[in-house]
C-alpha cells in the first residue's frame, strides 16, 4: 500500500474512528484502526465489537492498493505533531513495515496485518430511511440534553427512534422531564433505542448547514446505522422496553402562555446563580399578561417581572429551573407556548405554530 493524503483530513479521519477503538482487547486488532486504499478511497475503521466508525476520504495519488492496523493513539498524536502545509505520505511493506512521511520527517512503525481485522457487520438497506444531515443534527440536538444521566433504567440512557405514519420522532426521557422532536420521512412502523455516545459523535460530525447531502439511518437486527456519503457509524440498539411517554404528553390542557423563550432562559439562567447549589425549585406566577419570577435560597432570592401573552386566570406554579431553562433554548425559537392544567400537573412546552417538538416538565410542589 502506498498514498499521499491531505494531512488535516487523514488526521480528522484517524481521530474520529479511534472513538470506537478497544482500549484492551483479547484481538489487538481491535486496540487499533484499519487504514484500506482501494479505488483511490482511503477507508479509515475503528470497531469494539459494539460500535463503529468508517471514515472515507480521498488521496491526492496512490501507486498500490492495501490495508494494515496501526495504533490509533499513536498515529493520531503522530499526525498533530506533524508540520503543516505538507501532505502526508504512508507506504506499507510485507503487510506490517510502515513508513509515513512528511516533508522532511519520516517515521517508521510497526503495523498489524489487516487480515486479522475482525468483520465489520454488514448491514442491509431493508429497514431504512432517509432525512436531511442537518435536520437529523437539530433533531439529536433538540433531545440529546434529557436522556436519563444514570443507568438505573438503562433504555432511557438513549434516544427513542420512532416511525409511525411518515413521521419520525425522536424522543429522550430521564423521569422529571421530556423531550420530543418530530420531522416528515417516508417509512412507516420502526421503532428502537439509540445510546447517547453515537449521538454525540454524530453532532460532531454532521453539518448545521443545508449540505444537501442525505443521511440513510437503517436498523438492521440490533444494530442500527447512520450512512453519511463519507462516513458511516454504526452500533448495538438498547435492550428493553422504553417508557409510554405518550401518557403524560397526550393532554387537553386547560390554560397557555406565549413567552419569549430566551428572555425566560435569561432568567432562569440568573435564578440558577442562587439555586444551582440547593437544588431549589422557582417559582412563577402567571397572571395578567404578565410573568413574574420568584426565588429564595440561603445565598438571597431574586424577583423578576417580564411581559407574555397570558390573558387568563392566575396559576402559580414551581419547577426545576435548569430543566425548564434547557428546554427553553434547545426550542430554538423565539416564542413559544406553554401549557399548563394545574400547578402539579405537567408543563407542555411547544411551538406557537405546528409541532416540531415538544418537551414536557415535571413541577415540584411549592414550599410557601
Amino acid at each position: 500500500m502506498k498514498f499521499t493524503a491531505d494531512r488535516n483530513l487523514l488526521s480528522d479521519a484517524i481521530i474520529n474512528a479511534s472513538k470506537v477503538t478497544a482500549a484492551h482487547s483479547s484481538i489487538p486488532a481491535l486496540e487499533g484502526i484499519l487504514i484500506n486504499l482501494k479505488n483511490n478511497i482511503l477507508t479509515v475503521t475503528g470497531y469494539d465489537l459494539d460500535s463503529g466508525i468508517k471514515n472515507m476520504i480521498p488521496v491526492i495519488s496512490s501507486e498500490e492498493e492495501g490495508e494494515v492496523v496501526l495504533n490509533a493513539k499513536l498515529l493520531a498524536d503522530m499526525l498533530k505533531k506533524m508540520p503543516s502545509g505538507f501532505p502526508i505520505e504512508l507506504s506499507c511493506e510485507e503487510e506490517t513495515k510502515v513508513t509515513i512521511k512528511c516533508g522532511t520527517i519520516e517515521f517508521k512503525l510497526v503495523g498489524v496485518s489487516g487480515n486479522n481485522y475482525p468483520n465489520l457487520p454488514e448491514m442491509s438497506l431493508a429497514v431504512s430511511f432517509n432525512i436531511k444531515e442537518n435536520i437529523l443534527k437539530s433533531m439529536i440536538k433538540q433531545t440529546v440534553f434529557s436522556v436519563a444521566q444514570n443507568d438505573l433504567k438503562p433504555i432511557l440512557t438513549g434516544v427513542l427512534f420512532e416511525v409511525k405514519d411518515n413521521v419520525f420522532s425522536m424522543v429522550a426521557v430521564d423521569g422529571v422531564r421530556i423531550a420530543m422532536r418530530m420531522e416528515k420521512v417516508e417509512y412507516n412502523d420502526l421503532s428502537f433505542v439509540v445510546p447517547t455516545k453515537v449521538l454525540n459523535e454524530l453532532l460532531r460530525i454532521l453539518s448545521d448547514e443545508d449540505t444537501g447531502k442525505d443521511v440513510t439511518v437503517l436498523i438492521d437486527k440490533s444494530q442500527v446505522g447512520f450512512n453519511r456519503d463519507d462516513y458511516i457509524t454504526f452500533t448495538r440498539v438498547l435492550d428493553g422496553d422504553f417508557i409510554d411517554f405518550r401518557r403524560f404528553t397526550e393532554f387537553t390542557p386547560s390554560t397557555e402562555a406565549v413567552v419569549k423563550a430566551a428572555a425566560f432562559a435569561s432568567s432562569l439562567d440568573r435564578v440558577l446563580l442562587l439555586t444551582e447549589k440547593f437544588k431549589s425549585p422557582v417559582k412563577c406566577v402567571f397572571e395578567n399578561d404578565k410573568l413574574t419570577v420568584n426565588c429564595s435560597t440561603n445565598l438571597g432570592s431574586i424577583h423578576e417581572e417580564m411581559k407574555i401573552d397570558y390573558p387568563n386566570s392566575k396559576m402559580e406554579i414551581a419547577f426545576n429551573a435548569r430543566y425548564m431553562m434547557d428546554a427553553l433554548r434547545y426550542s430554538e425559537c423565539d416564542e413559544v407556548k406553554l401549557q399548563f392544567t394545574s400547578p402539579l400537573s405537567p408543563i407542555k412546552i411547544v411551538p406557537v405554530s405546528g409541532d416540531d417538538f415538544t418537551y414536557l416538565v415535571m413541577p415540584v410542589k411549592s414550599k410557601e
